[in-house]
């Protein structure tokens, strides 16, 4: 992958290309590496040099990438600087056995939800299959891991003609409570004699039949692509398991009169992490070891190894102390002194529904990074941490807007306090102001993501 041709063209490959937190993390990786970083393990010790740049990961789907600063002693360190995101986004989770025939003319797939998504924004999308697969690697004796993709549009989620939805209560065009179990469920295929002949989900030069279209029918067509992906015959019995998500496989988009606007799946929040994966391989460090923490599993509650509540950012700061022979208690120092910015997107004032905004903090589109508050401390910010935040901005003439809830309207959550209940330091949560969260195909403006890479990049040369 090419980063290479400009910021906002950067961001909509990396976008399109990361369909999962798998895809994510492994454009992560590959970035990374191409830019000089080391790989370590965390089931080995690190032995780490002074302007070294490394990085780990965890559960194929969490990346952490740390650079140290080149020319001083381990006495003249400060502590860390660093800056956290999410590799996940609101989608579909496939279950287990998940083929269901319908009507004997059908093949569904049999899913739940995987975050707080706009339900409504899925249908009549073209949608894929994607994440990852274990395979049982005989060769070498342990289970391999795999991202894998199967075919753009390869499923869909029609939805009821406005005609058929007029009912007492249920209407198309008024809110009204969606069935994820029943009224959710792609269509993957047809069966039997309705079948096109197509190179879709072809084994060989045959075409399925209708009985290859019904119960196993996913784990074949793994087993194809996996073996297109990696040069290696695989069978459908060679898959002992998955976590593979339905995605919108729309690309990325400018849009407005100027191009003002970016349209794109996963903007929330692999946003924020292309502009920090582009400001630390680009940024060296004078007295803060620079981190990038890309999490998994935000939008479920981080409560997972991958999460932001796990000991992921812990153990891996402390294993950079150890790798340079830094003592317990200069490892505590280190901590005292460093900062978090928490870089998760933030909700812009929306046109036609001004009255669901804040009085006071409306962050608007292409007016800069958004500084997020909250009274109850869903966000890390205080007044510390916001001082810090507006300082840097303005040393850097970087536009800054504030954004807090409406106070009659709850708002959402992030991962900034869960990081700091493991490594406790000054945090604020910051963002990118954005339209349609959630929803699977999101707007936002294209000049903030420049103000957010002039940001991280300016917080890493510290």
């Amino acid at each position: 992958m090419d980063f290479g041709r400009g910021n906002i063209s950067g961001l909509m490959e990396f976008l399109d290309s990361s369909l999962t937190s798998y895809h994510a993390v492994q454009n992560v990786k590959d970035t990374l590496l191409r830019e000089g970083f080391t790989e370590l393990s965390e089931k080995e010790t690190w032995t780490l040099e002074r302007g070294g740049k490394y990085f780990v990961t965890r559960n194929d789907s969490a990346v952490m990438a740390f650079r140290l600063p080149d020319g001083i002693d381990n006495d003249k360190i400060n502590g860390y600087h660093i800056y956290a995101a999410h590799s996940d986004s609101p989608a579909f989770k496939l279950k287990e056995f998940p083929e269901i025939e319908k009507e004997g003319t059908y093949v569904g797939i049999n899913i739940e939800k995987y975050g707080g998504a706009i339900l409504s924004t899925w249908f009549d999308r073209p949608l894929t299959i994607a994440g990852r697969v274990c395979v049982d690697d005989t060769e070498n004796e342990q289970i391999a891991s795999y991202p894998i993709k199967l075919k753009d549009n390869i499923c869909m989620i029609p939805s009821l003609a406005v005609h058929m939805n007029r009912g007492s209560g249920k209407n198309a065009n008024n809110d009204a409570a969606l069935s994820v179990q029943n009224e959710m469920l792609p269509i993957v295929c047809m069966t039997g004699d309705a079948v096109m002949t197509s190179d879709a989900v072809m084994t060989g030069d045959a075409v399925m039949t209708g009985e290859d279209r019904g119960k196993g029918m996913l784990k074949r067509m793994l087993a194809k692509a996996l073996g297109d992906n990696t040069g290696r015959k695989y069978g459908s019995d060679d898959i002992l398991s998955y976590d593979l998500f339905v995605e919108n496989s729309e690309k990325s988009v400018l849009a407005g009169s100027s191009d003002e606007f970016i349209m794109a799946p996963r903007y929330d929040d692999l946003a924020c992490v292309y502009a920090g994966l582009v400001s630390i391989t680009s940024a060296a460090p004078q007295n803060y070891i620079d981190v990038l923490a890309v999490f998994d599993n935000e939008e479920v509650g981080s409560c997972t190894r991958q999460g932001a509540d796990s000991t992921f950012l812990r153990d891996t700061l402390q294993n950079i102390a150890d790798g340079l022979g830094v003592s317990a208690n200069i490892c505590r120092t280190w901590q005292a002194d460093s900062f978090l910015v928490s870089a998760d997107n933030a909700h812009a004032c929306h046109p036609n529904y001004i009255g669901k905004a804040d009085l006071t903090n409306k962050p608007y589109l292409n007016k800069g990074i958004v500084l997020k508050y909250h009274g109850s401390q869903k966000y890390a910010t205080d007044a510390y941490s916001a001082a810090y935040v507006k300082k840097l901005c303005s040393q850097n003439d970087i536009p800054v807007q504030t954004y807090a809830n409406n106070s009659d309207i709850a708002g959402g959550s992030t991962l900034g306090n869960l990081v700091m209940a493991q490594a406790s330091m000054a945090a604020a949560d910051i963002g990118l102001p954005q339209l349609a969260m959630h929803s699977a195909y999101e707007t936002a403006g294209v000049k903030d993501i420049e103000y957010m890479i002039q940001f991280a990049k300016a917080f890493f040369v510290l």
